[in-house]
């Protein structure tokens, strides 16, 4: 949370002032819908809410006459939130696994619990709301990408549509005008955003993204009868082997977090545990 300490604040007032804190902050603008919609409050308590916010964080918020709804001042500073990229991706990912609401449920009667977490790329905050504010109202963007393949950054023009975690790092899901085709932007490889005004809804001709695939896993042949029992169990198996769906864009990123799809029939079964099955019906979609 951000430094602002109100303890006269109600649990529930904080959590609301905190969402629309947030909900301003990254996509730019908020209004008393939002937060009707969300809490099922009255429009006289989400215009309170406003209000209170504005007086314990002045200069944050301002009212547009045009747009009719509060927007994001520049003089910003986070009064209940840290307003870190960290912080807003760790929100996605819970909210997309479990649900936002389940996690406010548990959080009284969480177990203690500590989380072995793989370095995390370093994504600057100006960048990620600019992706942010470009996925929610469909705006085409100019980047400066920094590729592996070249020594300087490139200038680029995308649409892009959703962000994708793929276990390690962050990607925005985007049709590239640079290059005329749909491609995955590292986040941590964007320096520099600018909006250019609106696109045209890029994922409805995103080939690969809508199409799904079928993903058959199954334990290493090398292993016993006891030993393919375990990982059957571990992995809730069904006839010797666990079936699910993934997009076809996003294929090669679930194959590499499981360590399949490449030579893990030639690796010591003890060591892989677990293959790939159907190699052959999907092979044209893994770029590895």
């Amino acid at each position: 949370m951000g430094n602002l300490l109100q303890p006269n604040l109600k649990w529930e007032q904080r959590h609301r002032l905190t969402l629309l804190e947030a909900t301003v902050f990254w996509s730019g603008e908020i209004s008393t819908g939002t937060l009707i919609n969300y809490f099922g409050i009255s429009r006289v308590q989400a215009s309170k809410d406003l209000t209170l916010y504005q007086s314990l964080c002045p200069g944050n918020i301002r009212y547009d006459k045009y747009l009719k709804r509060y927007v994001v001042d520049d003089s910003f500073k986070p009064g209940f939130m840290d307003g870190t990229t960290g912080e807003l991706l760790q929100v996605l990912k819970l909210q997309q696994q479990n649900g936002y609401e389940t996690l406010i449920a548990l959080v009284g009667n969480l177990p203690t619990v500590e989380i072995v977490n793989p370095l995390a790329r370093q994504i600057d905050t100006r960048v990620l709301r600019g992706i942010v504010q470009a996925v929610r109202f469909k705006f085409e963007l100019e980047i400066s990408y920094q590729s592996l393949s070249s020594p300087e950054p490139k200038t680029l023009q995308i649409n892009p549509h959703t962000l994708v975690f793929d276990g390690l790092r962050w990607h925005v899901r985007s049709f590239s005008v640079t290059h005329n085709d749909y491609r995955d932007f590292v986040l941590a490889r964007i320096h520099r955003v600018s909006i250019l005004g609106k696109a045209d809804e890029p994922s409805f001709t995103d080939t690969l993204w809508n199409k799904w695939l079928t993903v058959e896993i199954g334990p290493h042949p090398g292993l016993n009868d006891a030993q393919k029992s375990v990982i059957e169990r571990d992995f809730g198996m069904v006839d010797g082997k666990c079936v699910t769906q993934i997009r076809a864009a996003l294929l090669s990123y679930f194959l590499l977090s499981m360590r399949i799809g490449k030579d893990d029939l030639h690796r010591e079964a003890m060591e892989q545990q677990i293959v790939l099955l159907n190699r052959d019906e999907i092979k044209d979609f893994i770029f590895f």
